[in-house]
């Protein structure tokens, strides 16, 4: 119908009024889940369209302001130009372009060529298409059933710039998009472009690990349409979308490529076969994500931690660390004077000399006095500490070569950088030697009795003794410390621990049949089937495909199209999970992630429906 405004200029404006109410009474059966009905307004709707010439080179302006209308349970969840709504300017040999809200052209190009079922029901193309499961339903302006917050139909992803409301509600390629410019080709024999991206609002925003993000979408579409073969190749691209809608990750990116085609075969008498077909391959791109299994579950795979092995660095399977208790000391393999060089004026302290009431050191009884008095001021010169042998005394500067008054820096000093300390501790070892005309010190054999050969004086015993006890003393000082014992640690723990920073990527292939057959009279059969693959994940830790999150899904209906142009419908449609399959069934993502059934299987959506259409304009 059409409606004369009154006119602000001296051109009127004709404004057309259009639209369809598509309902429908369906009976739902969720694998696991519950059994129910319900009337579904579908994609129901009223739109207030006009185009006016300017007045300048054959160049209009176009309006356009959709709305859904929905009457039932959704009442009251919409609001003004919720769906394909616009501004724009275009010429005929030039085409269009616009500001809008508007579907894009990834799934607008091929959808309404390909999907016979094309009125935004549960027996849709997006039961699997343009979707890898989980959270990736159909995104809408205009509130469909699972995308309501929990405040309620309107409140959640509604009419709102670059609303993230609902996490990966936000992450699917099927959507009517705000904020967008889209251009629109003139038909250049046969052949159509369209291209749209959306308006940069949130470039250089800070994303939710704190680093810059730029999120932007990218959708394209090139159909040929003339005569009975049509064909289309899309292609959309997410930049940083996926980051700013589920966060656990630094930067994303996600893409889709679809081809597609129809034939139409003219059997004469209103009788005709239409065959379609369409392939996509889909992908997303998580960079930096916190652990491999936070990014996954706030995609919306909750059930990936539980049923994915990951692997570590050495190709193991990432699981639980056993407790582990207390582990001994390390022996250190040192030599002899690796031992002289560890040894501290704290260890020679207390191993030969004895504090005095005054607090000043003297030699302990039975020490070599001859070797250890130039040692007795030095000892005097600090405070008393006590002080276990540490890697850091070797490159500790010390005291005074030849002055043993001169305080050492440091108490802790290393043996090898006092000249007089390790002056006394030679001057010890050389006590115990008992041929001075040999090389090297011919120690004394303290396992005979004095006297014999070998056995040395009982000066060179009692060095042989203080030298081993220092030998002794050292070495154990040179021992590493007993390692601390550690808790068990849960294979979730570590899988988070061992795959932080890493780059995810997600993939996969779905393709979709689909026919029409008309029999002359009012009354046609149309039918779809749908096929996705499993999930193919890659990071650094993923060993390949998540087996069982492939899904199926099929719709077959009868239709009966009366003389005024209002249908009737009568229909069955079918999604059928894996074990780990997340695919909803139809736009509105009914079922949506029913897994973990108690019987081991994947979720299955099963839906009766009869249905009534009528199309105005």
């Amino acid at each position: 119908m059409a409606l004369a405004a009154a006119p602000f200029a001296a051109q009127a404006e004709t404004w057309n009024i259009y639209g369809w109410q598509n309902h429908s009474w369906e009976f739902v059966d969720i694998d696991g889940g519950r059994s129910f009905d319900r009337i579904q307004s579908n994609a129901g709707n009223i739109g207030f369209a006009a185009s006016v010439p300017t007045g300048m080179n054959d160049i209009s302006v176009n309006v356009r302001c959709e709305q859904f209308t929905y009457f039932n349970h959704f009442a009251g969840g919409t609001g003004w130009c919720n769906r394909n709504s616009k501004i724009g300017l275009s010429h005929p040999q030039m085409g269009e372009i616009m500001f809008a809200t508007w579907l894009l052209p990834y799934n607008e190009g091929v959808a309404q060529w390909v999907d016979p079922f094309y009125d935004a029901g549960a027996d849709s193309h997006t039961s699997i298409m343009g979707s890898v499961g989980a959270n990736t339903i159909f995104y809408n302006t205009g509130d469909f059933d699972f995308q309501a917050s929990a405040s309620g139909p309107g409140t959640g992803l509604s009419g709102a710039e670059f609303n993230y409301a609902v996490a990966g509600y936000d992450t699917g390629f099927n959507r009517r998009q705000e904020n967008i410019i889209q251009y629109w080709s003139p038909n250049w024999n046969g052949f159509v472009f369209r291209f749209a991206w959306t308006a940069g609002t949130r470039d250089e925003s800070e994303g939710p690990m704190g680093n810059e993000i730029d999120p932007v979408i990218r959708s394209s579409s090139l159909a040929y349409t003339n005569g009975p073969l049509w064909l289309a190749v899309t292609w959309q691209d997410h930049e940083d979308w996926t980051v700013a809608s589920v966060g656990e990750m630094e930067t994303s990116d996600a893409e889709s490529f679809r081809v597609a085609g129809r034939y139409i075969m003219d059997l004469g008498d209103g009788m005709s076969v239409q065959i379609s077909a369409m392939w996509e391959d889909l992908e997303y791109e998580f960079n930096g994500v916190t652990n491999v299994d936070a990014a996954m579950a706030a995609f919306g795979y909750s059930n990936f931690g539980s049923s994915y092995s990951l692997l570590d660095s050495a190709g193991e399977v990432i699981g639980e660390t056993a407790a582990v208790p207390d582990t001994p000391p390390m022996q250190i393999e040192v030599d002899e004077d690796d031992i002289k060089a560890q040894k501290t004026l704290a260890l020679v302290r207390d191993l030969f000399y004895t504090q005095a009431a005054d607090g000043t050191y003297a030699v302990t009884t039975g020490v070599v006095v001859d070797t250890w008095d130039p040692v007795t001021p030095l000892i005097n010169a600090v405070a008393p500490a006590d002080n276990p042998l540490t890697e850091t005394d070797e490159s500790m500067t010390g005291c005074a070569a030849s002055d043993a008054t001169t305080p050492c820096s440091d108490f802790t000093q290393s043996v090898v950088n006092n000249e007089v300390l390790m002056t006394a501790v030679d001057a010890l070892n050389n006590a115990r030697d008992i041929d001075t005309t040999t090389d090297g010190i011919q120690a004394p054999d303290l396992d005979v009795a004095v006297g014999e050969d070998g056995a040395g004086t009982a000066a060179h015993r009692n060095a042989q003794v203080q030298y081993d006890l220092l030998v002794s003393r050292a070495t154990t000082a040179a021992e590493e410390a007993a390692g601390p014992g550690a808790p068990a640690v849960s294979a979730a723990a570590n899988r988070a621990a061992m795959t932080a920073g890493q780059n995810v990527k997600i993939e996969r292939d779905a393709w979709m049949v689909s026919g029409k057959i008309k029999f002359g009279g009012p009354i046609d059969f149309r039918f779809s089937y749908m096929d996705a693959d499993d999930l193919e994940v890659s990071c650094a830790s993923c060993s390949g495909d998540w087996d069982e999150t492939a899904a199926d899904a099929w719709n077959v209906g009868v239709f009966y199209t009366m003389p005024g142009g209002t249908e009737l419908r009568l229909t069955y449609s079918e999604v059928d999970n894996d074990r780990n399959g997340t695919y909803g069934q139809g736009i509105s993502g009914t079922g949506l992630g029913g897994v973990g059934v108690p019987d081991g299987s994947g979720g299955e959506i099963e839906m009766f429906a009869v249905g009534i259409v009528h199309w105005f304009d």
